[in-house]
């Protein structure tokens, strides 16, 4: 099939594969940056959509267009983030609409793709939005299989056309100086890594992200950004992994009910319910209208976590082992209480070691092999209460400064590598704990 984009290119998708002519790439032709968002639920609105509200003067940016497939679902986004918009003093939006990513794509009046659909669309958009030759912007992770994560980046290589992608930890003013902080050399050389996740996010269970077809598994969704966050820090190549998980405690019950909505058991601790957006407090998910009517069980966010169905994990214990002899780990639980301590990130060198605890904003440093205890580091951004603490708006920031020619601070070659960790981790899980090697070397940017 072939697509006219504007005046000036093509796309033609044939056999799955994808080839692109244009005399050259679509530049920006206006000071402000033209946003069009593909997906417009709470990664596309409430955390992107509200930063570009919100700063839209400062950065010079503004929405131009949205994409989904339930139009109500537009119309609501408009909503919010005008209203936000209006509240900071800044214009209001007139976005067009939508259904079809490929219509928003060949938009003139979009220079830069922010696709935040769910993870099994991201390729369908992603490919010819790289193919355009616009910016463009890949929420995390790449994909929910390895074959369509290293379609899209091979399209990336191949085009020439770096995206950024919303791993928020890079964005996050905590990590940024725990990373500085490692590689002012406090700690020593870095031997070993260990993430521990035991947070309250049993909303797995009760959206699309209950199905590993939809979302590659909760551990996809969820622990990409640790082993993103892992490579970084490692600055090599992952060797290989091994993991043990699964479900030891939403196991199935037969006679759970489909919904939360048609539910009598008020004392249900993982009950869905409604919630203010644009908050932290996002774990289970915020429901309106348009959630309430919906038959599709996998657009809803308010799916018994009993019921059957679910193939994805609520637990697991990962190690990693990389080129260079650094170990990683992750020790996670999804079902966990809300507490200070839900995300820790340590670090262990050979003079010392850094514990961040991300909803404190703080690292604790011990260093000169355990004769010097720093105070407790506190490394809150200004806007550490916003989504993300305060990332979405570092991001934004960010996303403003690639669209204007800047380079991308993570693109899809990271996105690939942190879900080929992942999924190699599930596999690992699917197989009792067997290592899993990670063949081939990293594919040069």
């Amino acid at each position: 099939m072939t697509f006219i984009f504007g005046n000036n290119w093509y796309i033609l998708h044939k056999n799955s594969d994808t080839t692109c002519i244009f005399p050259e790439k679509p530049t920006v032709t206006t000071n402000t940056i033209r946003v069009g968002i593909i997906g417009t639920g709470s990664r596309g609105i409430n955390c992107i959509g509200h930063q570009i509200a919100e700063q839209a003067s400062d950065l010079d940016i503004t929405i131009t267009a949205f994409c989904n497939r339930t139009e109500s679902r537009m119309h609501i986004a408009l909503e919010d983030v005008n209203r936000i918009a209006a509240a900071a003093g800044n214009k209001t939006f007139s976005p067009a609409f939508y259904s079809d990513p490929t219509a928003l794509i060949a938009d003139d009046n979009v220079d830069l793709i922010v696709i935040t659909t769910p993870t099994a669309a991201h390729r369908e958009a992603a490919i010819p939005a790289l193919c355009s030759g616009k910016k463009v912007y890949l929420d995390k992770p790449i994909a929910h299989t390895l074959e369509d994560a290293i379609a899209i980046q091979k399209e990336e290589h191949k085009t020439n056309n770096p995206m950024i992608m919303g791993f928020t930890r890079r964005y996050e003013q905590p990590w940024i100086e725990l990373y500085n902080l490692l590689k002012s050399g406090v700690i020593g050389d870095l031997k070993m890594m260990l993430i521990r996740s035991v947070i309250p996010y049993t909303h797995y269970f009760m959206t699309w992200h209950r199905t590993r077809s939809l979302s590659g598994g909760a551990l996809n969704d969820k622990a990409s950004h640790y082993t993103d966050v892992f490579n970084w820090f490692a600055n090599d190549h992952c060797l290989q992994v091994n993991a043990f998980g699964g479900r030891n405690l939403f196991e199935v019950r037969e006679d759970a009910p489909e919904f939360c909505a048609v539910c009598d058991d008020d004392t249900c601790p993982y009950r869905a319910e409604l919630v203010e957006t644009g908050t932290q407090d996002q774990a289970r998910g915020a429901i309106d209208q348009t959630f309430a009517n919906e038959t599709d069980p996998m657009r809803r966010k308010d799916n018994c976590v009993y019921k059957p169905g679910a193939d994805i994990f609520d637990h697991a214990s990962i190690h990693f082992q990389y080129d260079n002899g650094i170990v990683a780990s992750i020790f996670y639980a999804i079902y966990g209480p809300k507490a200070e301590d839900e995300e820790t990130f340590e670090l262990v060198g050979t003079k010392g070691r850094m514990i961040l605890t991300r909803l404190k904003g703080e690292i604790d440093l011990v260093t000169d092999y355990g004769e010097r205890r720093e105070e407790l580091i506190q490394c809150k951004a200004e806007a550490f209460e916003t989504s993300h603490f305060g990332a979405d708006r570092k991001l934004v920031q960010e996303i403003a400064k690639f669209a204007r020619g800047g380079p991308s601070p993570v693109d899809g070659q990271y996105g690939m590598e942190a879900t080929r960790m992942i999924l190699s981790a599930m596999q690992s899980i699917d197989q009792g704990g067997e290592t899993v090697r990670l063949n081939g070397p990293k594919e040069e940017k």
